[in-house]
């Protein structure tokens, strides 16, 4: 049975039902690493208890993971036959884990975002070195494959993982939302936000882009989400006279939610969209962000346009009100949004993709 050894940063809530699948598998032994501190206002997730999940020590340098110990031990004494990484170059404890697995000839695979593509001449050429030291990329995103792939990258060694939430649990809350919804004949259309509040999400846009609007007035914006620019943006409803802004502060218990998410029209993050995008269009409601991918997240693929959301023109308030604006009129179903969900974004099939690769490989 192959040993495999996932050494990753911390254990973000998010990917407990993925873990779980892996570290139950008995075709292979699955191990991960992890630290339990803190990192980058993420609370770890460590209520899982298993042999196969194991505690290590995270070391930062102004806020970068630089190392991480123990490590390098565990791989000399134990030598598994599979060493999967973050695809992070700025971990140095990853660059001496890398070379010492060759040296032994452990298989070595990185789990990450491959290249960016908004890196400058020094950063392309290192994280390009960096990656070349990989068996094997498990990424996130088809465009992170194809950029490695344009750079000469073999494609059998490129995979598709995707990224997920517990789509099991979210499932369950949808059929049940569903099952039990009612047609609303009010006229009132809801607007949602789930994420950090910070400048980087652009959410002053949005309310600028409600402002433009000439059914401003029947908008309500809900915000599910904490941060520094909280004070700002209700600032900015006042100013623009927005209808009514909810801040629903950080909320943890996904059956509210699944109410919240459910029953808004539309989702709409003007920065980077990240994990939000599933996370609404797992509950059937579409999705607006930005087209400019060499500034976006991975999961921004889950968002094709006209079937379950829209991209408007980075930084083009106006553009994002015509975006708002027809994706109101449109009455897309909840069927077709979750489509890409049940295809390709949730546990079941990255577990079948890692079955595949690990088994095979």
């Amino acid at each position: 049975m192959k040993k495999i050894f996932y050494i990753t940063n911390i254990f973000p809530f998010y990917r407990k039902s993925i873990w779980s699948k892996l570290i139950s598998e008995n075709k292979y032994n699955f191990n991960i690493f992890f630290s339990d501190q803190p990192y980058s206002n993420i609370k770890p997730f460590t209520n899982i208890k298993s042999e196969k999940l194991h505690l290590i020590k995270n070391y930062y340098f102004k806020s970068y993971l630089i190392w991480q110990s123990g490590v390098i031990k565990k791989i000399f004494l134990e030598k598994p036959d599979i060493v999967i990484l973050l695809g992070e170059m700025n971990v140095i404890s990853n660059w001496v884990i890398s070379f010492l697995c060759r040296l032994l000839k452990i298989k070595i695979w990185f789990w990450g975002h491959g290249i960016y593509g908004n890196e400058n001449r020094f950063k392309f050429f290192l994280r390009k070195k960096y990656l070349q030291l990989a068996d094997k990329q498990i990424l996130y995103g088809e465009r992170a494959r194809e950029i490695l792939i344009n750079l000469k990258f073999n494609i059998e060694n490129l995979h598709v993982v995707y990224n997920s939430l517990d789509y099991d649990i979210q499932n369950k809350l949808y059929q049940n939302l569903n099952s039990t919804s009612k047609e609303s004949d009010c006229d009132i259309f809801k607007i949602v936000f789930i994420g950090r509040l910070t400048k980087r999400k652009k959410l002053d846009l949005l309310i600028k882009a409600i402002s433009l609007l000439k059914i401003k007035d029947k908008i309500i914006l809900e915000i599910i989400g904490d941060g520094e620019e909280r004070d700002n943006l209700n600032y900015l409803a006042k100013k623009y006279s927005i209808r009514e802004i909810k801040f629903h502060g950080e909320i943890f218990d996904e059956k509210i939610i699944s109410k919240i998410l459910f029953n808004s029209n539309l989702c709409v993050s003007p920065g980077n969209i990240g994990l939000t995008a599933i996370h609404s269009l797992s509950y059937g409601t579409p999705v607006i962000t930005h087209n400019d991918f060499n500034r976006q997240m991975p999961e921004a693929e889950a968002i094709i346009e006209g079937v379950n959301g829209f991209f408007f023109e980075y930084d083009n308030v106006h553009d994002l009100a015509d975006k708002i604006n027809l994706a109101l009129s449109k009455n897309i179903k909840r069927k077709q949004i979750r489509k890409i969900i049940e295809e390709k974004y949730n546990p079941s099939f990255q577990k079948s993709i890692f079955d595949k690769i690990i088994i095979d490989g």
